[in-house]
């Protein structure tokens, strides 16, 4: 616990939860309150996807008043800033008034039936080149053609586009910005200038005061709204806002991955793998997105390994129906098992980045040796546990190796998130990745960097290396020369396994 009295307040809206904390000023987590985002379908396939902002908002509220209701108990606080992070490829479109139109999570591809009329414009090399992301189907710039050709009516009511980040900071401040650690992931901004691009703007015939200006992240946008101040029984008058961006960005920040090489694992719900680099630099196959840090003049190159926090969740509340805990369950079994798990292997979605592959359907799949009568030991429930956990490995060690082949950096491995809180999945991903991990204390890391953001725009810091030196502890993971010699041919026999497995 901090002795400090000073707080940040933090919001972060991820892919499956609406996430509210308090910082102190030396980068404690002191306190949070989380409650699920529900994301509802339009169609009845299920590729047209919305949020209810009105009800996120209302969660919104409530745990930052019960935050402050909570802290109060304890003692004296002061709020000296807030800042937020969003999920990734959430945008936001706002009428004159300011009132949604549309409000679409990461999971939204209704731009699938528009992907024409991009490909019509242009290539798929030469989009590249310009925004650093394919394909276009899950972008922001795919939904507003859609909308200009499926709901003219509503499209032509649209005032104002926002990354989901940007409309929590408008509803905060009302104010209307946009950072490149948000606007970056719209494919409709120039990888290299650091601007919309007037090339695709003018190509589709966008207004071009749909996007709002740029701000640095880090920047003091305004104040919050008076009115919401009384509402979340804040006692201060003044309350800086400061912009941060991508969720993914906040958490790289939180976890100290800022240098050129460092590599960020974030273990949400997918395991993105974040290089650092100081150049925008261009997969030429056109599958590993590059995007921008929170840090000014920094990108990141992109591998995402897929579902891995989602699949964790589904095995615990699947197969651990005991009313024990599940994470604590789940410890023990590593503990007792060993590498390769009994031969049993899980092909469950974790695998190397395809963005050229998002449509055919995958199985889910577990090998392992039934029960015969000349059998005498079969997989248990603890070996399907470790099996699970060695596939996300195997997936994040796919997307870490293919990077590290193209970019040909000394790197140095940064991961936090839900996942990194298991100290036994740790050593095994340390173990695969045959790399030492550096993971800090607080593994919700985008709450960290939503502090640091705030500490840097309110000048309590002039710099982020000082502020990670004196303020961030680590734990670190070295490897274990053995288990990782043992994982080399555990991972080939997974890897020609899974080839037949994606056959069915």
């Amino acid at each position: 616990m901090s002795n400090s009295n000073n707080r940040i307040l933090t919001i972060d809206i991820s892919s499956n939860k609406i996430k509210v904390g308090l910082v102190s000023d030396d980068l404690k987590l002191t306190s949070f309150r989380s409650q699920d985002l529900v994301i509802l379908n339009e169609d009845i396939d299920g590729f047209a996807k919305y949020i209810d902002t009105d009800v996120m908002w209302s969660k919104i509220e409530k745990n930052i008043s019960d935050l402050i209701k909570q802290e109060g108990k304890i003692g004296d606080i002061d709020i000296i800033g807030m800042s937020s992070c969003a999920q990734r490829m959430a945008v936001v479109f706002l009428d004159h008034q300011g009132e949604v139109i549309y409000c679409g999570p990461n999971t939204d591809v209704r731009g699938i039936d528009s992907a024409f009329l991009i490909e019509d414009e242009f290539s798929e090399e030469d989009l590249f080149k310009i925004t650093g992301h394919s394909p276009s189907i899950l972008f922001c710039l795919s939904r507003l053609l859609w909308f200009k050709e499926e709901k003219e009516e509503s499209y032509n009511k649209i005032k104002t586009v926002l990354t989901l980040d940007d409309w929590i900071v408008y509803k905060l401040t009302g104010e209307f910005c946009t950072d490149l650690s948000s606007a970056g992931e719209t494919q409709l901004i120039d990888i290299t200038k650091g601007e919309w691009s007037s090339v695709i703007i003018e190509a589709f015939d966008f207004d071009p005061d749909f996007f709002p200006e740029i701000v640095d992240s880090g920047e003091i946008i305004g104040d919050l709204e008076t009115k919401l101040i009384k509402k979340f029984g804040i006692k201060h008058k003044k309350i800086p806002v400061v912009k941060s961006g991508g969720d993914t960005q906040a958490s790289l920040l939180g976890m100290g991955a800022i240098e050129d090489g460092n590599v960020g694992i974030t273990l949400g719900s997918t395991a993105p793998v974040h290089i650092v680099v100081n150049k925008p630099i261009l997969d030429p196959q056109c599958n590993y997105w590059t995007t921008f840090h929170s840090i000014k003049d920094k990108w990141i190159i992109e591998g995402n390994s897929g579902n891995t926090g989602i699949i964790f969740d589904w095995f615990k509340e699947s197969f651990l129906r005991n009313g024990e805990n599940a994470n604590e369950l789940i410890e023990s079994y590593l503990k007792k098992t060993t590498p390769g798990a009994g031969s049993t292997f899980a092909f469950l979605g974790p695998e190397i980045m395809n963005i050229k592959d998002q449509v055919s359907l995958k199985r889910g799949v577990f090998v392992f040796p039934p029960p015969t009568l000349i059998t005498e030991e079969v997989p248990k429930i603890e070996n399907f546990a470790r099996c699970t956990l060695e596939n996300i490995g195997f997936g994040i060690y796919e997307n870490y190796n293919a990077l590290n082949q193209f970019l040909k950096l000394e790197l140095q491995i940064f991961c936090a998130g839900g996942m990194a809180k298991s100290n036994e999945f740790c050593k095994i991903l340390s173990n695969i990745l045959e790399t030492p991990l550096t993971v800090p204390h607080w593994k919700d890391s985008a709450f960290i960097g939503l502090a640091m953001n705030t500490l840097i725009g309110t000048k309590r810091y002039s710099n982020y290396k000082n502020l990670i030196k004196n303020s961030i502890d680590y734990d670190y993971y070295s490897v274990d020369s053995a288990a990782s010699k043992k994982y080399r041919g555990i991972y080939l026999d997974w890897h020609n396994l899974k080839k037949k497995v994606d056959d069915l």
